[in-house]
């Protein structure tokens, strides 16, 4: 029994160790594509933006709702979950503004939804990380 306890326990260590990956990894992915939406704004390279929007959606969808959030939080904070599924819908939203506002050449207007991005991100952290 005392083996089968542990053989539990190990399983469940991994697989919070494997959630936590997943979500450093989803973060650092998030980052990038953050970098490269600010360097395309930087260099005037529009396909960069565009790239680097796309990165930031395909990162955004391990929060797209409440349930998958709670999965990928750490234990003391899937209590936030709704919160981070909000962040993730108004991010899916403004990620959405922003490629419309490059594809007709509005840099000014999607500059400035970049600005609210970063608020947005910086937003969800503070919160969801306690800072």
């Amino acid at each position: 029994m005392k083996t089968f306890i542990v053989g539990l326990s190990m399983i469940a260590a991994i697989g919070l160790q494997a959630a936590s990956d997943d979500i450093a990894l989803n973060m650092k992915s998030m980052r990038d594509g953050l970098v490269q939406i600010q360097d395309g704004f930087l260099y005037n390279n529009k396909e960069n933006i565009i790239e680097g929007i796309l990165k930031v959606e395909d990162a955004n969808k391990m929060f797209h709702d409440k349930k998958t959030a709670y999965k990928f939080l750490p234990a003391d904070k899937q209590k936030l979950a709704g919160i981070a599924e909000l962040s993730a819908k108004h991010l899916k939203s403004s990620l959405e503004e922003m490629k419309e506002y490059v594809q007709h050449n509005q840099i000014i207007e999607a500059s400035s939804v970049h600005s609210d991005l970063v608020h947005n991100c910086t937003r969800c952290h503070a919160i969801v990380r306690g800072w």
